[in-house]
């Protein structure tokens, strides 16, 4: 039987055959104290995650309880065979600083019969919570993880071939003869070294083999933290035990260390797998909500018909809001839990809004703004004290781009709350322009030049006629005004090139443009003579 047939049924116990036992066993049992609860998810340490999520989402809360401990004692065994052999190492470097062979060879002793215990400790336990699992789900007599029949019958050949090696062959003289001094030291370097060796690639596996289990045990503690249970002390353990510690007084155990940890499954592959999916996701939330901001603007454009200022906050909004899910999407291919950030963001909300009142008030101005629409992107406005030409807004302000190329940055309440005037809402612009004469110059004259000039530029519209005539007579001058129409976008050019050429022609007629003046009279008394008698 394989592990994933092993893993559905130990899934439909739990969902189906769990309650049912559990019912019959109390009614028959009556009122008497309920047995122990034996955990079931441990049948096999190395159940993959997305199984395992499944299997604890319908477990109770005392169920998982249960389950957290039988996984808190497989990691608390493998926290004590990587001590073992953690310690094994610095005995073995004590050993190799020493002269004494009679003591070196001690001390690897002693680290073979600590390192020995420890697995075998840990091996039992194992067994014990494994066998419980497998009894509980009527699966004594199966072993989950058996290696397949070629892969036994490849493991026998290969006894049977050790044992058929040849005999060694019997000491001769020179072989039993006394080793030198010598050659015993160098024998007991050497296996100093590769009892060290050995350790170092024990422990790199030890600590792929803890990671795997806190992974699980992460998952038990989820779902129980979920249902009400308390994990703090689970929590705490974990951190305690977790990191990776580097000895770097050992040159050789340090980067044995690092290498192991680069190239583990549950190390430096891990990590560059899981950053090269965040990286991934990011690539393509940013693909995706361009894709949504394109296909939105055209479904704003063709079916809704909305200002270009509204159908491009909407895209924005929305390619951002893509990109904010994706984003979350991609902590999660980092193991980051953002649960704790969604639940930290939810409770300083109020907070928030209390704090900025004032951007709340720009973005319901920004709203109004939207849904009367006085403006759209383009458009010359003057608004909040600003004229120039609409950029692009959100819903906190709106960006102006002037005449001598500034941005500026509105507040939309500043807007909202002011006079708002759009200078290119309408298609067709009047220009008004003002002349004054002298008191001595012929009016009539000045008037028939304007109007010449006015109707002979091809930009001045037929259509509402253009107005020419005498309205005002100032302090220093006789006014005459003139008001042609022109489309709005060519109001500057039309109102310049008239006024330029009205200046040419009243200059060719010897009209003059007075300025203003005032005369000052001065009146004198005679005085009578004085008269010195």
């Amino acid at each position: 039987m394989t592990f994933p047939r092993l893993t559905i049924g130990l899934l439909l116990w739990v969902v189906m055959v769990c309650p049912v036992l559990a019912q019959e066993e109390q009614e028959k049992a009556g009122p008497a104290k309920p047995a122990e609860y034996i955990p079931v998810t441990t049948i096999n340490p190395n159940i993959p995650t997305d199984q395992l999520k499944i299997i604890v989402k319908p477990l109770t809360k005392s169920e998982l309880e249960g389950e957290a401990k039988a996984w808190f004692e497989l990691l608390r065994n493998k926290a004590r065979q990587i001590a073992a052999a953690q310690l094994g190492i610095k005995k073995t470097n004590e050993a190799m600083a020493a002269n004494d062979q009679e003591a070196a060879k001690n001390t690897l002793e002693q680290v073979q019969a600590v390192k020995a215990k420890a697995e075998e400790d840990a091996k039992k336990a194992e067994q014990q919570i494994t066998e419980a699992a497998q009894k509980e789900l009527g699966l004594d007599g199966v072993k989950v993880g058996e290696p397949a029949k070629e892969d036994v019958a490849e493991g026998d050949r290969a006894e049977n071939a050790d044992d058929e090696s040849p005999a060694e062959e019997p000491a001769t003289e020179e072989t039993t003869a006394e080793v030198a001094p010598a050659e015993k030291t160098a024998e007991a370097e050497k296996a100093v070294a590769d009892t060290k060796g050995q350790l170092l690639v024990d422990v790199t596996v030890l600590q792929e083999e803890r990671s795997s289990l806190i992974n699980r045990l992460n998952i038990v503690l989820t779902s129980l933290e979920l249902k009400g249970g308390d994990v703090a002390e689970y929590r705490k353990y974990i951190s305690a035990v977790s990191p990776i510690e580097v000895d770097t007084s050992d040159v050789t155990a340090t980067w044995a260390t690092l290498v192991g940890w680069l190239v583990s499954k549950e190390g430096g592959q891990r990590i560059g797998w899981n950053l090269s999916e965040f990286i991934l996701i990011l690539i393509a939330s940013w693909l995706i909500a361009k894709l949504v901001q394109v296909v939105t603007n055209w479904l704003l454009a063709k079916k809704l018909r909305l200002s270009q200022l509204a159908e491009s906050l909407i895209a924005r909004t929305i390619k951002n809001v893509v990109m904010i899910v994706g984003f979350a999407i991609a902590l999660t291919a980092l193991e980051i839990d953002i649960t704790p950030i969604v639940a930290a963001i939810g409770a300083t909300g109020l907070v928030v809004g209390l704090a900025l009142q004032g951007t709340l008030s720009n973005f319901a101005s920004g709203l109004m703004i939207l849904i009367n629409r006085p403006f759209d992107v383009g458009n010359v406005v003057t608004a909040g004290g600003v004229t120039g030409v609409i950029h692009q807004m959100n819903l906190v302000s709106t960006t102006f781009k002037t005449f001598d190329n500034q941005t500026i940055h509105v507040p939309n309440n500043s807007i909202w709350n002011n006079v708002i005037t759009n200078i290119t809402a309408n298609h067709t612009r009047r220009v008004d322009m003002e002349f004054g004469i002298g008191y001595d110059d012929d009016f009539e004259q000045a008037e028939q030049i304007i109007l010449d000039v006015v109707n002979a530029h091809e930009k001045v519209l037929k259509k509402p006629e253009p107005q020419v005539i005498t309205h005002d007579l100032g302090e220093s001058s006789v006014n005459i005004v003139c008001r042609p129409w022109a489309r709005t976008e060519d109001w500057w050019q039309v109102k310049t090139e008239v006024i330029r050429e009205v200046k040419r022609r009243f200059d060719e007629a010897g009209i003059s443009i007075p300025f203003p003046q005032q005369d000052v009279h001065f009146h004198t008394k005679i005085m009578p003579p004085v008269d010195q008698g």
